[in-house]
């Protein structure tokens, strides 16, 4: 059965060995620990290779939304931030999902361009024209997409790519933090 036969009753569903523990995954694989997401390695390559098409045909999308507004999409997430009243660089950093330093210098960024105004941080009205103007492209954009999908299947799809990432990442943190700290063998 594979993972379009399957749906998303396919995805995860928990790896228990024979003593009820789950097994750890192998260092470099971008999995969550307890979890089984895919059954075998063709239906990776599928997944893997589905994302990589549309991720290929977002490309000129971001490229084309970035060239009409202005302002590439990570100064954007930023202004965004700011307009969604984040009022210092850690609080917009923890809604953008970048360090504090990043935002620091987005944020001067944004100043020079007249975008954002730092004592207090907010965002000028140049800078909301700039957000309006990435709002009303990000409705075509995504009026495409429920063209495509429909509004169900759509509401759908952004809930299991954000599961997928919030997984990817914690994934990610929890490779890092096992190859940081040191395996200590226990012997009696």
């Amino acid at each position: 059965m594979t993972i379009e036969d399957a749906g998303t009753k396919a995805l995860a569903v928990p790896e228990r060995a024979a003593n009820g523990v789950a097994p750890s995954a192998p260092p470099g694989l971008a999995a969550v620990q307890t979890e089984q997401l895919i059954g075998d390695v063709g239906d990776a390559l599928r997944l893997l290779d589905a994302v990589e098409r549309v991720r290929g045909h977002a490309h000129p999308l971001i490229l084309g939304l970035q060239d009409a507004v202005g302002i590439k999409m990570p100064a954007a997430l930023v202004l965004n931030a700011i307009g969604n009243g984040r009022a210092t660089p850690d609080e917009v950093a923890d809604q953008v999902g970048i360090t504090p330093a990043e935002a620091e210098l987005a944020i001067a960024d944004l100043a020079a361009l007249g975008m954002v105004r730092t004592t207090p941080l907010t965002v000028t009205s140049l800078g909301q024209a700039r957000l309006s103007q990435l709002d009303g492209l990000t409705v075509r954009v995504l009026d495409v997409v429920t063209g495509i999908l429909g509004p169900t299947d759509a509401a759908h799809l952004v809930r299991l790519l954000h599961t997928v990432a919030d997984g990817l990442e914690s994934a990610t943190v929890t490779a890092a933090v096992t190859r940081a700290i040191p395996q200590v063998a226990l012997h009696n």
